[in-house]
């Protein structure tokens, strides 16, 4: 495998990681902003959420993240607040 050929793939390895974070900030905060009028927009939300999840212990942060965002997937605010408030807590 030459040099390019790896570089090419470890930059696209690393933009689908970091697109899949960022799309499950947006499902988290879309539906805040749905369910919490005055909540931030949706673009502060999601780099509050990416700035916490790069902190620190990424990997469990970024699977908390993910947990929450599966949760709230196809639900109303009133089943959000049943089903996934032990996923979605820790998410700020």
């Amino acid at each position: 495998m030459s040099i390019r050929t790896l570089a090419v793939t470890s930059l696209l390895a690393l933009g689908a990681v970091l697109t899949g974070c960022s799309s499950n900030a947006d499902t988290i905060c879309d539906l805040r902003k749905e369910c919490f009028p005055g909540s931030d927009d949706t673009g502060k939300c999601a780099d509050r959420i990416n700035d916490w999840v790069d902190d620190r212990d990424s990997d469990e942060r970024r699977e908390r993240v993910s947990e929450c965002a599966d949760c709230i997937s196809d639900r109303s605010c009133s089943e959000y607040l049943e089903h996934c408030i032990d996923e979605c807590f820790v998410v700020p």
